[in-house]
């Protein structure tokens, strides 16, 4: 393929949807931010047929706004959600650990404190 051809763009997208029609996939993602990205790279890992359909272009909406940061839940604890803030760590851990320590490294961080 030439560059023009793998541009990720409307013209590339218009093709791509013709290809997928025609074709079965195991997993359907929809949503093309970080959460649904990470899902396909992960199923397509596995070995599975992936389609991933998204409105705009990857990472339009909320995903390139955020931090792309998983974290464990402290924001929770601020306001007293215990269940929530424990979940959230629990899923860090699994990320870590199981799901994707390929995708998930720890990041120190400096807490100005006066």
């Amino acid at each position: 393929m030439n560059g023009a051809s793998s541009a990720l763009n409307v013209a590339r997208r218009r093709i791509d949807l013709a290809l997928a029609a025609e074709e079965r996939a195991d997993v359907l993602v929809v949503g093309g931010g970080i959460t649904g990205a990470g899902a396909a790279l992960d199923a397509v890992s596995r070995g599975l047929r992936v389609t991933l359909i998204e409105a705009d272009d990857l990472a339009f909406g909320t995903s390139r706004f955020s931090s792309k940061l998983v974290h464990g839940g402290l924001r929770y604890l601020a306001t007293g959600d215990i269940a929530t803030a424990r979940e959230s760590a629990h899923e860090r851990h699994l990320l870590m650990t199981t799901i994707a320590p390929h995708l998930i490294r720890p990041l120190g961080q400096l807490l100005p404190f006066s």
